[in-house]
């Protein structure tokens, strides 16, 4: 009995061991991609086409689900802010990175006067749409941590009606080699800044 116990314990070690060193070798980042409307859309807009007029607003709020206890553990972040235009047009490049640290338990929001900030000049367009996204650093590396993200959206038509819609962001995990994983995690620290 002994003998057998051993040798599955042996069994697990080997088909085991590897899979938990592998794990080990590896960083995992989680990304948020959280749609934004935001700005006036009148018939006369060349926009009408992608949505119907109204005046669409964007929230996107930002939760840390840690438990707080001492010391508080927080998430650092970086988010972007893409823009995206019909089809043909030329492209512009994504914002830059903007780095984030919240604490356990508290949340923030991104709206359309931060977003259209990121933007730059981009963000002075009557009407924008795009992705606000958010890339969670693993703190120590091995250690991937998720955030609450929801998109709260609104919209207030001619007819003078507003919508109201809530939507959950669905996490997307990034997982690379630790090399790889602790250069990226280096760039986009040293390319972001802290919000002014």
């Amino acid at each position: 009995m002994i003998r057998h116990r051993n040798a599955f314990a042996a069994v697990i070690f080997l088909v085991l061991g590897p899979v938990s060193a592998f794990a080990q070798t590896q960083i995992r980042f989680v990304e948020y991609s959280a749609k934004f409307l935001c700005g006036v859309v009148d018939v006369q807009s060349p926009a009408a086409a992608a949505v119907r007029p109204g005046i669409y607003e964007t929230s996107i709020n930002i939760h840390n689900p840690q438990l707080p206890v001492t010391p508080l553990p927080s998430v650092t972040f970086v988010k972007k802010v893409v823009l995206a235009l019909p089809e043909g047009e030329r492209l512009i490049p994504p914002s830059q990175f903007r780095r984030d640290v919240l604490q356990a338990d508290f949340a923030e929001q991104v709206n359309c006067k931060i977003i259209r900030d990121m933007l730059g000049p981009a963000g002075a367009a009557p009407f924008v749409e795009g992705f606000v996204v958010l890339i969670v650093f693993p703190a120590p590396l091995a250690t991937p941590h998720e955030l609450d993200v929801v998109g709260v959206y609104t919209v207030n038509t001619s007819q003078q009606s507003i919508s109201l819609e809530m939507v959950p962001v669905a996490p997307r995990l990034l997982t690379l080699p630790t090399a790889a994983g602790a250069r990226l995690r280096d760039k986009l620290m040293k390319e972001s800044k802290k919000p002014e």
